[in-house]
């Protein structure tokens, strides 16, 4: 005789599951996960509603990296950077200004940033640092970064280093003047120290030319205190001949440069207040801090992130830098210590509900930083495990503080094949999971700012590649969406970034359908509207997983079942089909005419046919709102 059995899923505050976890039933979060939640956005309930579409705001150059710049609540500003150019935008899209910088496509991914008020530091460690100055509301400037020297314009207050031998020593041919010549013991210089500075006993010198490996000529900036060859010599650590900043962040009141391409290892502290000063001086509380990490292997620098310490994210390991309520660091109190055995790769790391997220150097694994007090040290836990199928190339982190729409909160991972993975997490309600999103095309990269998500999308449009950047909306349902202007009658135009495809069109909650866009941006509806909109549709899919069951011999997973009875509880639902079979929400005496109107209720469908699964399928054919809360099933085995 078959056994009916009763299966309740009340959420999916477990998120989509790696299909991998498949036969894992005896873990708590089958029970609350989907197999498939493709564009389907979490809700701090447990209910899943469809993804925020999005809204074309301006079509970029090329391949764009996007980052945020916040002045203050009303003056916010996106940069986007692609092949030797930034362009700055406001936050409603709109180009301020396009200046030219030194990255290129490859470099761009590498750079690192870091901002306070009206300055962002710029980093890699094949290019001087930058600096992008907010100069009015409307105007940026980007120059070499420069650091502070005393008003006599010598010295300059940067970071030294002897990177030759220690015992070399340095022999000037005079103690001042210009074009002066100066002797290494060994065979030191290359032509790229043309530019960069040599101290002798601690006094500047410009170095002007390169004769060989052991003579450079140079002017002398101070009076040198003899012309006998010494060990007392060394040289500008961020030169084209050493390499640049790595990573840069501002944190406990200094400006601090991590790493560089000679010196991968050190830390470079500015005075305290003092972001453009790197004076060691006498090693004062308030004086720039500069040092190695000293561990075992040189560990390359990859990031360094501003939480309750100062993190030094490299390629091998986390770390951090000792500090209290009473006790700063300082030069006498600088003190890295190893936390993690995990390195970090490129994408920058970002703070979520009271965590560092960072993602692993192979980039297929996201982890959380989070200090523990009774270990005095941090732990390193992966978030991504149970869902890692979604991991597949991490390039940016972005994370989404909560808006108007909702209190959600989430991260937003860009992976290298054009996905979104979203990692929601509620620490105190014992929440976190993912959801797969996509796109027609690819999402190239993602910020946010001010409570709005932000993305550049690649799309091929009319059979050309072209970037777009757009931001997310809980008010639209497709994507790359403009409001349409009457052309005349039933034709509409305002879509000529969308020339030769189809457009969806929805106004309200009501779905037009699709029609193709002209080469003048136009479409022509079958019916008259009042303010529509057109954009791209995108695939929403939700698969429940296999239901748990224990029959009289044990589980039944892998037995034919067939599901009789469902009931989903939907809220605020204008549109789904459950197992294909279509559903658009209207009452009786409902007016075809006007929009549906968004119902919170149960419905109750009947199904047929045998499965070794026991899963249904719920998607959307139109782009219209729906929110699924649960779903019941009465099942026969």
């Amino acid at each position: 005789m078959p056994l009916q059995a009763r299966s309740y899923q009340t959420n999916f505050s477990a998120g989509q599951v790696d299909p991998r976890m498949m036969g894992r039933e005896d873990i708590n979060v089958f029970t609350n996960a989907g197999a498939d939640l493709t564009n389907s956005s979490p809700l701090v309930q447990g209910g899943i509603r469809r993804r925020p579409g999005t809204v074309y705001l301006q079509t970029l150059t090329g391949e764009t990296r996007l980052e945020r710049f916040r002045f203050n609540d009303t003056q916010l500003y996106l940069l986007a950077f692609s092949n030797t150019e930034l362009k700055i935008l406001n936050e409603n899209g709109v180009l301020l200004q396009t200046l030219s910088g030194e990255w290129t496509t490859a470099t761009m991914w590498e750079m690192r940033m870091t901002t306070s008020g009206d300055t962002t530091i710029i980093t890699h460690e094949d290019w001087p640092m930058q600096q992008l100055s907010r100069i009015g509301a409307t105007t940026f400037t980007l120059n070499d970064y420069e650091f502070e020297a005393h008003s006599t314009g010598y010295p300059r207050f940067e970071p030294y280093y002897k990177f030759a031998a220690t015992s070399s020593t340095l022999t000037p041919a005079a103690t001042t003047g210009t074009d002066i010549v100066f002797t290494c013991s060994v065979e030191f210089f290359r032509s790229e120290h043309a530019g960069s500075i040599l101290r002798y006993q601690g006094k500047e010198i410009d170095i002007t030319s390169v004769t060989s490996g052991t003579v450079v000529r140079g002017n002398i900036r101070e009076t040198l205190p003899a012309t006998t060859a010494d060990t007392d010599w060394d040289e500008c650590v961020f030169s084209e001949a050493n390499g640049y900043a790595r990573s840069v962040v501002f944190h406990s009141r200094r400006l601090w440069f991590g790493g560089s391409r000679d010196l991968p290892n050190f830390l470079f502290g500015s005075q305290a207040n003092a972001f453009f000063n790197f004076n060691i001086g006498t090693g004062l509380d308030a004086e720039s801090i500069q040092g190695s990490i000293g561990t075992d292997d040189v560990n390359n620098i990859m990031h360094l992130h501003s939480g309750r310490h100062l993190q030094i994210f490299t390629d091998a390991a986390v770390m951090y830098l000792r500090e209290s309520l009473t006790q700063v660091v300082t030069p006498s109190a600088f003190e890295p210590r190893f936390t993690t055995p995990y390195g970090a790769s490129n994408a920058t790391p970002v703070r979520l509900d009271g965590a560092t997220l960072f993602v692993q150097d192979t980039k297929k694994v996201v982890r959380e930083l989070i200090f523990n007090d009774l270990q005095d040290s941090y732990t390193a836990d992966p978030i991504s495990l149970v869902s890692n199928n979604m991991i597949t190339g991490a390039l940016q982190l972005a994370v989404f503080y909560g808006s108007t729409e909702g209190p959600e909160q989430w991260c937003n991972v860009v992976n290298e094949d054009g996905t979104i993975a979203i990692y929601h997490s509620v620490r105190s309600e014992k929440i976190n999971s993912w959801y797969p999103w996509v796109t027609d095309g690819e999402f190239e990269s993602v910020t946010q700012l001010n409570g709005v998500v932000y993305v550049v999308c690649k799309r091929t449009i009319n059979s050309s590649e072209v970037f777009y950047l757009e931001r997310f909306d809980f008010d639209h349902t497709t994507d790359s969406t403009k409001a349409l202007s009457l052309v005349t009658g039933t034709t509409w135009g305002g879509l000529s970034h969308l020339e030769a495809e189809s457009s969806s069109v929805v106004e309200g909650n009501l779905f037009h359908g699709n029609f193709t866009v002209d080469g003048s941006g136009q479409i022509t509806l079958t019916e008259e509207a009042t303010v529509p909109t057109g954009g791209l549709d995108y695939d929403r899919t939700i698969t429940d997983m296999p239901p748990v069951i224990s029959g009289p011999t044990g589980s039944t997973m892998g037995v034919k079942k067939r599901i009789g009875t469902v009931v989903l509880r939907v809220f605020e639902t204008v549109n789904f089909a459950v197992e294909g079979q279509e559903f658009l929400i209207r009452q009786v005496d409902s007016d075809l005419e006007q929009d549906p109107t968004p119902e919170t209720k149960t419905y109750e469908f009947h199904l047929t046919g045998w499965t070794r699964e026991g899963q249904l399928t719920i998607t959307q054919s139109a782009p219209l709102p729906f929110t699924l809360l649960s779903v019941w099933k009465e099942i026969l085995v």
